[in-house]
């Protein structure tokens, strides 16, 4: 199996001077360069960046580090709390929590987005709560926001739509829409877009370029219905300076504004179908001051636009990307389909990673959705019965599984409710908040859940007693007796995050509680490796043989058949640098 070291590229002026995105005598294909200071690069779940070449890497659960121009890197921790997203606009960066919460990082100037913060502290030291929205006796939590240039909105979790910077001298956003389900914004934007419950698109703001897709040049000061479009068909849509990207959920890409940045080589002011992406699926969209990426289902990268401020002439030697042209990726991810890349445009800068893979919670998906090994069945009101890992729901529940039939029961929820439930149960999958809701009042379990499915499976390898299984594991050191020690285990662990103990578990009879492992590695590098099954993470002390088991742990990844994205590589790098 092959293993990718986790990288950060970028490109463009990332330290200030004149150091132009295309390179003419590269085929007008980035200089991509990688982002080497970044520890932990494997746990990168998303990167903005705004004015100024700055840009802030969300790590983790609650983890971020900002990295400036001028080289200087710091790094926040939001206490108690999950984020949730973070995004950037011209020199503001927001931060939401799954709790609803608005933190900002934010430069100190006299501009219209530091009203959220506190303009008394000093430039980007530290993460500073939003005003209004933290505040209990509000009760206002935000499900959703957008940066949108010099501005910010917010969508609550009642459906109210806040403009964060038109009252400044209250720092209370202005409500000017209701029933709102999604806003969309940009770095660089002017105009910005949200849809509503209704199925409808909106837009307002700035629209000179045409940028709002209305069929008009009209600036528009209250929202307007955008034609010809529905929410539920928007994958995502992004405005920034004088131009809009729109992607469908079949992949499809529409731009309209100003030409040169919508991907054609004339004005439009409806969106309208990119030719040269007609035959392509994007999966993801990201624009900055001028140039736009696409990214495709087969990892193909697509850009368009300028590659800096003096666009209007060649003279300078800049590149005019008049439609959308393929690019080269580093070598690293070149012909290698397995790792799902990441794009993020700033305002100058453009960055590429590889997509946050959470390993755990990526091998339950795939036991829920194989329903291979099932043991256990939930029996619904209407005769039909949904086959489950008794382990696994009972765990995650803290209940039997004939309670919860019985509970739910009362309820009368349909298969397709509690299949929607056993999402969250498998793999944390949240897609129906009210429904989730109502299943785990009847279930008298408290939401939002406490606990997030890698604390759970952690608290599972901790309980000895539901412990289901034996490895047993061969004594070396007696060569003339067949000896073994043992390592007691939970079977349904074992065969969802290693292909050989499934090939295994499926040549032994159900009834058996062992089963032999002749890897012939030691027995403190296979403890080690059982433990990461249940927590991902590789622990090792000054009491182990760290070479030793460095070396096995290596090995392991083929020998056992673990996930292509696993991390255990990237975990072993960072001990041997300690080392």
């Amino acid at each position: 199996m092959t293993q990718t070291k986790t990288q950060i590229f970028y490109s463009g002026n990332k330290n200030v001077l004149v150091n132009h995105l295309f390179n003419q005598n590269e085929n007008k294909c980035p200089r991509w360069t990688p982002l080497s200071k970044i520890k932990n690069a494997n746990k990168v779940r998303k990167i903005v960046s705004g004015n100024h070449q700055n840009c802030l890497i969300w790590k983790g659960t609650n983890n971020l580090e900002f990295h400036q121009a001028n080289n200087q890197i710091k790094s926040f921790t939001i206490e108690k709390e999950e984020i949730k997203d973070i995004q950037s606009g011209y020199t503001t960066y927001l931060i939401l929590t799954k709790s609803g919460k608005v933190f900002s990082l934010a430069e100190n100037c006299p501009c219209c987005e530091v009203p959220l913060s506190d303009p008394q502290s000093s430039t980007f030291e530290k993460i500073r709560p939003v005003p209004f929205f933290n505040k209990k006796e509000n009760n206002q939590k935000v499900d959703t926001f957008a940066m949108v240039g010099w501005s910010n909105y917010f969508v609550c979790k009642d459906g109210r739509l806040g403009d964060g910077t038109s009252n400044q001298a209250k720092k209370i956003p202005i409500l000017i829409f209701e029933n709102v389900t999604r806003v969309f914004g940009g770095v660089q934007g002017y105009g910005f877009f949200f849809t509503t419950k209704n199925n409808d698109l909106y837009a307002a703001g700035a629209n000179q370029c045409g940028n709002l897709g209305i069929g008009n040049r009209t600036n528009q000061k209250s929202p307007v219905k955008v034609p010809n479009w529905k929410a539920e068909d928007i994958l995502d849509l992004q405005t920034n300076d004088g131009y809009s990207i729109l992607i469908t959920k079949e992949g499809k890409t529409y731009g309209c504004g100003l030409a040169f940045s919508n991907g054609f080589t004339q004005d439009k002011s409806t969106f309208t179908e990119i030719e040269e992406l007609k035959n392509k699926k994007v999966v993801e969209y990201s624009g900055g001051k001028n140039i736009s990426l696409a990214l495709t289902n087969e990892n193909e990268l697509f850009g368009w636009g300028f590659d800096s401020d003096n666009h209007l002439t060649d003279q300078y030697g800049n590149t005019r990307i008049q439609t959308p042209c393929k690019f080269n990726l580093p070598e690293i991810f070149q012909n290698n389909p397995s790792i799902k890349l990441k794009i993020t445009c700033g305002t100058y800068c453009i960055y590429l990673y590889p997509s946050y893979n959470n390993c755990l919670i990526q091998d339950f998906q795939k036991l829920f959705e194989s329903k291979i090994f099932c043991d256990s069945k939930l029996s619904l009101n209407e005769n039909t019965q949904v086959p489950i890992h008794k382990i696994i729901v009972e765990s995650r529940t803290n209940l039997q599984i004939s309670t919860i039939e019985d509970l739910i029961n009362k309820e009368s929820f349909s298969k397709q409710e509690i299949l929607l439930f056993l999402k969250w149960v498998y793999f944390d999958e949240i897609t129906n908040v009210e429904l989730l809701k109502q299943i785990f009042n009847s279930l008298n379990i408290s939401y939002p859940p406490k606990n997030t499915f890698q604390k759970d499976l952690h608290d599972l390898f901790n309980d000895e007693d539901s412990k289901d299984f034996t490895l047993l594991i061969k004594n070396d050191d007696d060569e003339d007796e067949e000896e073994y020690e043992e390592i007691l285990v939970h079977k349904i662990v074992l065969l969802t995050r290693s292909g050989l103990f499934r090939e295994m578990f499926e040549n032994t009879t159900e009834e058996s509680k062992s089963v032999k492992d002749y890897s012939g590695k030691s027995i403190e590098s296979i403890e080690i490796l059982i433990k990461y099954f249940y927590t991902e993470k590789i622990e090792l002390t000054a009491d182990h043989d760290i070479q030793l088991i460095i070396e096995e742990l290596e090995d392991s990844i083929e020998y056992y058949q673990l996930n292509e994205n696993s991390n255990i590589l990237s975990q072993l790098n960072q001990i041997k640098i300690k080392l």
